[in-house]
């Protein structure tokens, strides 16, 4: 069921509480809810209908300063950090999913630099297929020893520019794959194949894209042994003094009243960022610098993905007719390929490319011309324009971190978080390397090349609540209870030691399904 009301849950004692609904929370919430264990996920945001709630055919001149709300829906209530709706950030995500290997489980054994993961790829392989089955996840099974392959549908066919860019890039020894994610290009449970109207980071209508409401948990709603209550925004983790969490209070987004939720298991799912500041701002007693924090590592080792970006336009294109090609955005990728190649820094990088919205045309600003000239050059280099994204691995470093504000406060009353990030020289090297091989790459292919950015920005927030078998330099173990609390979990992308250069998302949801098995196995030992 899902509840939009305050209801008093006094007396109600649930076997687990989930803080937020998206790709961890809503995986973890529908493996144990099929166990038999009674679930209740508190989310800061409102319930989503994927059919109505977002606009996702509309044309820049139906918004406002006619402007595509990317990664926006419009939704009232799901605009901010601690509203983000049911569903989470999976209803906005560019799903594209990639499996981490060995190597980037064991970063510091192969490269010397970064963190070591206390569990292997075989500890994780089985959760792959096994979310890679439920969710759906499209691409081409390619034998890349640094990015292994999964249980795949078919592909999204290249386009003509993916091509261009994959002869390109053949020329220099490069490989150009076809893209991995959890979008159906088949129809299959419940849901249709991808019809390829793009824009997916605004919503997904059809739930061709997965999303864990409509792929997870509303499935699971049937069985009884689930709860969903939207427009909770958590704001502490309870703590007995006998050290066991008990529960979380919480805010009412729409009358600001309060609530508690008790539980004998506590998981903390709220996306990176969020996750760390709700474990900092629950401070009592025994942990006084924040819940589960005795070995002061929390918020330390944020390690944000950093990327470049090369904005160009295909020769070969430019004056060709404009034709209906956005796809699902990127339908291509270019893999880590640097741990063959002969250089000064640990850890790669991978790129993603023509993900970026054809209907947003910010470049025409620069593009020289008055009048008709003007208007004859935008719409010869339309269908040419192409943007390049490489995303690197950042290593740990103390002056990046995640903290609470101490002086700014959200609506709700509660301490913002801030992020502190800083690159250091490997993260240097990286970024100078990627933009290297992404101009090289792309001149190969034919490429005029438009501008190159001069400074790394971060995607993909990483880190902040480490996993490690040392209780001193970690916050959670490799089952992603912290080592503080036994009765505590920690699990979306804040607990990763390493950020590898890959897209999170599906590393987290297979953390997810392997906690709910020690979550069910501990529940029927009576452990909790």
């Amino acid at each position: 069921m899902i509840r939009s009301t305050l209801i008093p849950m006094a007396n109600r004692i649930y076997d687990v509480c989930i803080a937020g609904s998206g790709a961890a929370g809503g995986v973890l919430a529908a493996h144990l809810a099929r166990a038999g264990a009674d679930v209740l996920v508190l989310e800061g945001g409102p319930r989503l209908n994927t059919h109505t709630d977002f606009n996702t055919h509309a044309l820049p001149f139906e918004f406002p300063n006619r402007h595509i709300p990317v990664m926006r829906p419009g939704k009232d209530g799901f605009d901010s950090e601690r509203s983000r709706g049911v569903g989470g950030k999976t209803m906005l995500w560019n799903a594209v999913a990639l499996r981490l290997s060995q190597r980037d489980f064991k970063g510091r054994s192969h490269d010397g630099a970064g963190e070591d993961w206390p569990i292997d790829y075989a500890d994780l392989a089985p959760y792959y297929e096994q979310i890679e089955r439920e969710v759906g996840v499209c691409g081409n099974r390619d034998g890349l020893e640094d990015l292994p392959d999964g249980v795949f549908l078919p592909p999204a066919p290249m386009k003509c520019s993916d091509v261009m860019v994959q002869r390109g890039a053949a020329k220099l020894g490069v490989k150009v794959i076809h893209v991995r994610k959890a979008t159906r290009t088949v129809a299959g449970g419940g849901r249709p194949a991808c019809h390829y109207c793009g824009n997916c980071m605004a919503g997904c209508d059809v739930a061709a894209k997965y999303n864990s409401y409509d792929v997870h948990m509303r499935p699971a709603l049937a069985g009884g042994h689930l709860e969903i209550r939207p427009d909770s925004v958590v704001r502490e983790v309870m703590v007995s003094n006998e050290n066991r969490a008990t529960g979380l209070r919480y805010v009412d987004r729409k009358t600001k009243a309060e609530g508690e939720a008790r539980a004998r298991c506590v998981v903390v799912s709220c996306a990176c960022v969020q996750s760390v500041a709700l474990l900092l701002m629950s401070k009592s007693r025994i942990y006084p610098a924040g819940m589960a924090n005795s070995s002061g590592e929390l918020g330390k080792n944020f390690i944000p993905h950093f990327t470049g970006g090369v904005e160009v336009f295909l020769e070969g294109l430019i004056g060709k007719p404009t034709t209906d090609d956005e796809g699902f955005l990127d339908h291509a990728y270019v893999p880590s390929f640097m741990h063959a190649q002969k250089r000064d820094y640990a850890r790669s990088f991978g790129v993603q490319f023509n993900y970026q919205n054809r209907r947003a045309t910010g470049w025409t600003r620069t593009i020289r011309g008055f009048g008709r000239d003007y208007k004859e050059a935008v719409k010869a280099r339309y269908p040419a324009f192409l943007v390049f994204s490489p995303y690197g691995e950042m290593l740990p470093n103390a002056k990046s971190y995640i903290d609470l504000d101490p002086e700014k406060k959200d609506e709700y009353g509660l301490p913002k978080a801030r992020r502190f990030v800083a690159w250091g020289p490997n993260d240097r090297k990286i970024f100078e390397d990627m933009q290297r091989w992404s101009v090289e790459i792309l001149k190969s292919a034919g490429a005029e090349i438009h501008s190159v950015h001069p400074e790394p920005a971060t995607n993909h927030e990483i880190g902040g609540a480490r996993m490690g078998d040392d209780p001193k330099r970690s916050v959670v173990n490799a089952n992603c209870r912290t080592h503080d609390v036994p009765n505590l979990y920690v699990v979306d992308a804040s607990v990763f030691p390493s950020a590898s250069e890959k897209n999170p998302t599906l590393t987290i949801m297979a953390l997810a399904a392997r906690t709910a098995d020690d979550i069910g196995a501990r529940l029927k030992r009576g452990e909790m």
